[in-house]
Parts: C-alpha cells; structure tokens; sequence
C-alpha cells in the first residue's frame, strides 16, 4: 500500500496538469498553477518523497530555466510581429499558395520539412513562432495552425542541434554519436506518423487518399536522411538535413511551378539572416564558449531572434510608430504566457528534486521483462511535463539506463527510446502548447490544442513500445 501511495504522489503533478488543461479546460496559467501545488504538495508533506532541503535551489533553477524560455519567446513573437507589419508572412504565405495550392500539401512540407529545419537550429520551439503564422496566413484555422506547427517539432532529440541529446549520452554513458545513431534510427518510422497526421489534420481523409503516398515517402525521406548524416556525417545536423532533404524533394516535385513563380528574396531575408546568425553562433565550438561565458543573453537563439527583429524593420523601412505598435502587440500576446510557462517550469523542477522522478521510473523497472516496452512511457512522462528532451533526460535518463542495467536489457536501447519518447512527447507539454496557441491567438485555449496534437504523439510512444517488446 506504501508503494501505491509513493506512485500516486509522485504522479499526482502530472495528473492534475492534464486534468485541468484536458478535462476542466482551465488557461494554461491555472493549470500550471495546480500542478506546481500539486508538486510542491507531495514534496513538502509526503514523508515518502521529502528532499524539501533541495528545493530552493531547483526553484532557482527553474526560475533561470523560465527566464531563458521567455527570452527566446518573445524575440520569435516580435520578429513576427515585424515581419507581419513589414508585409513579410503576408508574401511569403501568397507565394506558398502559389506553390502548393492544396492546403494538405502545405501542411505536408512545413510538418516534415521546413519546421524541423529550424528546430534543429534553434531548439526551444522556435519552429512554432516561425512556422504557426506562415500557417495562419496561408488560410488554416488558428487551432490547426498551432496544432500543424507543434508537430513540426518531431526532429526534437536534435533541437538546438542536440543538446538534449548531449545531455542524454553524458547520462547514459554513452557517446553523442551513439545515442544519436539510436535515436534516428527509432524514429526512422515517426516521421510518416507526423506526415500522415499532418495531411489526415489539413484535408480530412480525402486529403490522406490525395497525398498520404507522398506524406509517407517524405516521411522516409526526412527519417532516412537524418539517419544517414547521423551514421556517416555529422551527428549533430541531423535533424537539420533531414528537414532540408525533405523539402528539396518536395520542390523537386513541383519545379515547373516554381521556376515560374517569382520568389519573394526580400521577405525571406530576416530568415535567411536568423539562419546565418544561428550557423556561426553554433560553429565552432570556441565560439559557442565565448557567447555562453557573457552571459544568458549571448547563449541560445534568443539573440539572434532580436538581432533578426532588428534587421527586419531596417530592411521594411518600418517607422517608429510601426515598430512601436509591433512591440505593443508582442507584449500584449507574451504576457499572459509568461506566467504559464513559469508555473509548469517549476513544477518539473520539484518533480525533479523532490524524488518524484525518481520513484516513477524505478516503479517501471518492476515491469521486468516488460521494461523496454515500459521505458518510453517513462520517457514520454518527463517530456509532457518538462517540455525538453534536456530536462526530461536529466529527469530519466541515468534511472532509465540503470534499472535496464539491473535487469539485463540493452542500455543503449533504451537510452534511445528515452531520448526519443521524451522529444516527442515534448510537444505536448502544457509550456510548447502554450507557445503554439499563443502564436496563433489562441491563449487560454491551450485543452483544444493540446487535444488535437495527442494522436501522433500517442502512436509514436506506441510505435517505440511495440519496437521494446521485440528488441
């Protein structure tokens, strides 16, 4: 009965965070509310968990966790706000249209290819606040654009060009390499799930009996080339190249259009300059040092998503009441997240702290023979509520790894299978909905979102518990 009373605690943040944003639909900062009580509950009055003398610390750290996130929020929200005043997404989104006039199509190679792309470069769900108006404007629903925008995250274990997954072979004992071999590898069949669910989401199943040939094949595509850079190139790109990979074909397919559409090289600049930013603040790594050590304002993408927001009101010839206005707007949309995000931030931090994690995932190690089947349910827990592939590794990894040690299972398996489950289940974690909702105009909408997104995400962890259940 003892041990009962421990899962239920522990379990009990996740619980009331997916009761209050699911069922009772309560606004994301409600929600995130409950669950932090819930959290701090258990570890402040629960002799089972304890660990109270370590919580002001994992606050402290949360609190910098949030400051990071929000940082990299609202510089995406305001090169939005600027590329929409500068007529930008409005350009960018007609020549879309031009392109691809089937909505299912569009969906298509923003899920599999573009947002991938820039997840993999900028990590921290930038992807959603780039990807969900270029959506939005293109003619989708707000709800389907951010639902559409949160799957394009599904190359997550190399977000931000894999730290998480650094973090996850530090963990595991294993080499970056490795664990990104296995990683890619596993997720070689999800990509289809997300291009198969991205045109069912766009255009109903008669869109699925037009283009779900094409939505699996440039699932492959992106899957099989995040693989082989994985295996043969270099590790850290892989998401990257399999965004591109999947793209290109996707244009290949469509070259007679667009040889004859005029692109719009104006509108596409702040993008192409957020990218090169990105690529030399992430080359060398005596540069990424040197940006890390002036401090949290240099490290991450959030500068470069200022600098980029700078470079698009020069180059539109914005006026000051323009970019007054733009600002005005980010405010307005990034305030009533900022609250959530925290919230949830900081409940994670007290799961972490407080034992929580740590009784959940051994509580799985006494499924046996059954554990790789088990594991990416864990997983996929640490990344629902952390919303990081980095913090659910340093929530689950070291367990995960050690109770398949203890019972004779491959530890390289199921160190993949945390690193992916956990990527993916990200996506539903209530701080990324937020985002997405946000991004679209949807705050205090986030049960709707987070509702809609579930299917992929839920065959994915399936998919990784049937491959557990033959390795």
């Amino acid at each position: 009965m003892g041990e009962f009373f421990d899962y239920l605690v522990a379990g009990a943040p996740f619980v009331v965070a997916g009761v209050a944003l699911v069922l009772l639909r309560w606004p994301a900062i409600w929600s995130g509310v409950a669950a932090l009580f819930a959290a701090l509950a258990g570890a402040l009055f629960y002799p089972g968990l304890g660990a109270s003398g370590s919580l002001g610390p994992a606050l402290l750290e949360g609190l910098g966790t949030s400051g990071r996130v929000l940082y990299v929020l609202f510089g995406g929200l305001l090169l939005y706000n600027l590329l929409s005043a500068g007529g930008a997404i409005e350009r960018v989104s007609e020549f879309l249209g031009r392109l691809e006039p089937e909505r299912e199509a569009l969906a298509l190679v923003v899920v599999i290819g573009a947002a991938p792309f820039f997840e993999s470069v900028t990590g921290f769900g930038v992807a959603v606040v780039i990807s969900a108006p270029i959506l939005l404007a293109a003619g989708f629903s707000p709800i389907k654009a951010a639902v559409l925008s949160s799957w394009g995250q599904c190359a997550v274990p190399w977000g931000a060009l894999g730290i998480g997954t650094v973090i996850g072979a530090d963990l595991s004992g294993t080499s970056f390499a490795e664990l990104s071999d296995g990683s890619a590898l596993l997720s070689l069949p999800l990509f289809p799930v997300y291009a198969v669910a991205a045109v069912a989401l766009a255009g109903g199943w008669r869109g699925v009996r037009r283009r779900g040939l094409e939505a699996v094949m440039l699932g492959l595509v992106a899957g099989g080339s995040t693989l082989l850079t994985s295996l043969f190139l270099v590790p850290e790109l892989s998401g990257a190249v399999g965004g591109l990979a999947a793209t290109g074909v996707f244009l290949a397919a469509r070259w007679r259009r667009l040889s004859g559409s005029r692109t719009p090289v104006t509108a596409m600049l702040p993008y192409v300059f957020l990218l090169a930013l990105l690529t030399v603040a992430n080359g060398p790594g005596f540069l990424r040092e040197w940006l890390a050590s002036l401090g949290p304002v240099f490290a991450g993408p959030g500068l470069a998503l200022f600098l980029s927001a700078a470079f698009a009101a020069v180059l539109f010839g914005l006026a000051v009441g323009a970019i007054l206005s733009a600002g005005q707007r980010t405010f307005g949309q990034f305030l009533p997240t900022a609250g959530a995000v925290v919230t949830f931030v900081l409940a994670g931090q007290v799961v972490a702290a407080s034992g929580a994690a740590s009784t959940l995932a051994m509580g799985a190690a006494a499924f046996g023979g059954f554990f790789p089947v088990v594991a990416p349910v864990v997983g996929a827990l640490g990344g629902a509520l952390t919303g990081s592939n980095a913090a659910s590794n340093a929530l689950f990894m070291s367990l995960q790894v050690e109770a398949a040690r203890s019972l004779g299972e491959s530890e390289g398996f199921v160190a993949a299978v945390q690193n992916v489950a956990g990527s993916h289940a990200s996506m539903l974690a209530p701080q990324r909905v937020v985002l997405a909702a946000t991004a679209v105009g949807l705050a205090g909408r986030e049960g709707e979102v987070a509702r809609l997104a579930l299917a992929p995400v839920a065959v994915s962890v399936v998919v990784l518990a049937v491959i557990g259940g033959f390795v």
